[in-house]
């Protein structure tokens, strides 16, 4: 049975949703990019407390050399704890898990690059239990993988989704360089009549002018997690989103894709049925 699982952003929001969802991914600050919010690790000792759902912990960042100790000191103080699995994109973690002798599951989360059962199959012998599939994959092909391979799925299925990240701060040098304001919390670039939400800090991340929908394609999707990102739906919206997810079924998926597109004017299927394909200029 596929499980949802919500990206969080915050310890309220967490208590609100614990009922709901059957895990959360939650991002560590400093050690996590492309996210809404950050956690410390001392409020991932009391989200522990509020919930007993599965936790799956982000440290998908690229990391540098002096983060690794810090790495290494938020690794152990994981082993110790009751989470599900720890997403990294940096295959540092890989080998610090075997360095350190840790036991935890990992989870490849290269993002883009997660597209194929042969280098899902070279990572699960290297131990990695988990893999987080990338957003430009189609249905067939996500099915194709998991009839290929031994790795848990993880699959975005609802939400804005994250493009690319800058380890610039884009926005604060632009804001600063034309002496503006900034009163947003999330900004935009428009393109092409398109308005892209951009979260930005110490990093600077641009997502998806749409929000994936795959409400419909979920019923015969064979991924064992599927994912929800809260980033910029309001908590209201996300809980009837949930629950739609919880219900659907092949005689009210209609009705339920419906409500969904009546409650957001940019839903979008992204590449669930779009093939990717690529052409050789000569």
């Amino acid at each position: 049975m596929k499980k949802i699982v919500l990206v969080a952003k915050s310890i309220e929001q967490i208590n609100k949703f614990k009922d709901l969802v059957d895990a959360f991914i939650i991002p560590i600050e400093r050690l996590a990019v492309n996210y809404e919010s950050y956690f410390s690790m001392e409020n991932l000792y009391e989200i522990r407390r509020i919930t007993k759902k599965e936790l799956f912990i982000s440290l998908n960042k690229n990391m540098h050399n002096g983060e690794i100790e810090s790495l290494k000191d938020t690794l152990l103080e994981l082993e110790k704890m009751d989470v599900e699995g720890i997403l990294y994109y940096d295959i540092a973690l890989v080998n610090l898990k075997q360095e350190l002798g840790l036991k935890k599951n990992l989870v490849w989360s290269q993002e883009h690059l997660v597209t194929n059962y042969s280098t899902c199959n070279f990572w699960y012998e290297e131990g990695v239990k988990y893999a987080y599939l990338s957003s430009e994959i189609t249905l067939d092909e996500i099915n194709e993988i998991s009839k290929n391979t031994k790795m848990g799925l993880m699959v975005n299925v609802f939400g804005y989704i994250p493009m690319f990240t800058s380890l610039r701060p884009v926005v604060e040098n632009y804001l600063k360089t034309f002496k503006i304001e900034d009163e947003l919390g999330i900004n935009y670039m428009s393109k092409e009549g398109k308005d892209y939400p951009i979260l930005s800090g110490e990093n600077t991340t641009i997502f998806s002018s749409y929000i994936l929908n795959g409400l419909r394609e979920s019923l015969n999707m064979a991924a064992d997690y599927m994912v929800i990102n809260s980033f910029n739906i309001d908590d209201d919206r996300l809980l009837k989103v949930i629950s739609m997810f919880r219900e659907v079924n092949e005689g009210n998926v209609l009705v339920l894709e419906n409500e969904i597109n009546k409650m957001f004017d940019n839903v979008n299927k992204g590449f669930f049925h779009l093939e990717t394909i690529y052409k050789v200029i000569k």
